[in-house]
């Protein structure tokens, strides 16, 4: 007899670290969560060199003169993040049309995944240009649907082969079958857990990479949480530790950061206080990718606002510079706990379908040079 793995539960340290996850440094102020610690001395003493080893390295980092109750947190959160990995090593085929490198290392680690689950139909939720669609088609003989919401890119993936229907899931619902599989690769925030639910309800396997766990209608998660966390909690398990990001490295994210620091702070002048992020609504996020000026002068037209001097523009850069200085130290906590909660979600979803009968997986699907949104989570009832 086959002794049962031991179920599945999100781990303690989310929540024992609730007020840490909370702690956005904001205004120079050091957080209260960090001061009664007695981190922020440790934190704030750091040279830009020690800073950038430990921003890079994340939980791999040694911390080694950090106060003993941070090197603490800095173990569980180690220990949290040992999962294994669910694929092996392939050779990964060329890249097809509009297709990056990385995008088709994605894909042929995570269709390795999901054949076992297949059976008489499987549905590739958010399938953008149906790359993953494709690809399950040419290895499976059941017929393989791609649903997506924006119609471009659903006439995009026809115009390049395969079954692709226009569908927003989370305004229609997601009709499965006990013999269905439900797949979706970097399936962001309420997208991935309203597949989780439908499969759930309908006995249906489950293969998801999730993503951008704070995108979501509503102020909190719909199923399973012990803990509330809020859209701008769960927005922390975006960082990624790597030199190389998904879209630019890890230097030009943070140069961007600090631009829109220097924006939010001319916006306020002319407009009054804002919101965290509002200084590029209405805007593409890439546009922080661009040299301050040319930020500040998009963001302003866009508010038909007159476009600050080139004092005011120095001064808010000069600003920007000290104050996301002391940011990057004081957040360093929380970005230790960046991975620890994107788990917590995987884990609450795994305990949700475990509690309904289903046998569950998560690991890493692929490396994460291929990508830093690589914890995926299988299940079977």
């Amino acid at each position: 007899m086959t002794k049962r793995s031991p179920p599945i539960r999100p781990s303690s340290l989310v929540a024992d670290y609730r007020d840490v996850l909370e702690a956005r440094p904001a205004g120079g102020d050091v957080p209260l969560a960090l001061h009664a610690r007695g981190w922020s001395d440790y934190l704030l003493g750091l040279d830009d060199q020690e800073l950038n080893e430990l921003e890079s390295r994340g939980v791999a980092a040694s911390f080694r003169a950090a106060p003993p109750s941070l090197r603490e947190l800095l173990e569980r959160a180690r220990a949290d993040c040992a999962v294994p990995r669910l694929a092996t090593d392939a050779p990964v085929k060329r890249p097809r049309k509009l297709e990056t490198p990385r995008k088709r290392a994605q894909i042929d680690a995570f269709a390795a995944l999901i054949v076992p689950l297949a059976r008489a139909r499987v549905l590739d939720v958010g399938s953008g240009h149906g790359h993953l669609t494709r690809e399950i088609a040419e290895r499976l003989e059941v017929p393989v649907v791609g649903l997506e919401r924006d119609p471009r890119l659903a006439a995009r993936a026809r115009s390049l082969g395969g079954d692709f229907d226009e569908v927003d899931v989370l305004a229609r619902g997601l009709a499965l079958s006990p013999d269905d599989c439900v797949i979706g690769l970097h399936a962001c925030g309420e997208l991935g857990d309203a597949m989780v639910e439908s499969a759930a309800r309908a006995g249906a396997a489950i293969a998801l990479v999730g993503c951008c766990l704070q995108k979501r209608r509503g102020p909190r998660r719909s199923f399973s949480e012990d803990l509330e966390l809020s859209p701008r909690v769960l927005g922390l398990s975006n960082l990624t530790a790597r030199d190389l990001g998904v879209e630019a490295t890890r230097a030009e994210n943070l140069a961007a950061r600090e631009r829109r620091l220097a924006l939010h702070l001319l916006l306020s002048r002319r407009v009054g206080a804002l919101r965290h992020g509002a200084e590029i609504d209405g805007l593409n996020r890439r546009v922080a990718q661009q040299e301050l000026a040319t930020l500040v002068a998009r963001a302003f037209e866009h508010r038909a606002l007159p476009a600050p001097t080139s004092s005011e523009l120095d001064e808010a850069a000069a600003w920007a510079r000290t104050q996301f200085a002391r940011a990057r130290r004081l957040s360093l906590p929380r970005a230790l706990l960046s991975r620890p909660l994107e788990l917590y979600v995987l884990r609450d979803r795994g305990a949700h379908l475990e509690a309904r009968g289903y046998r569950v997986a998560i690991g890493e699907a692929f490396p994460a040079d291929v990508s830093a949104r690589n914890l995926a989570l299988l299940a079977t009832r």
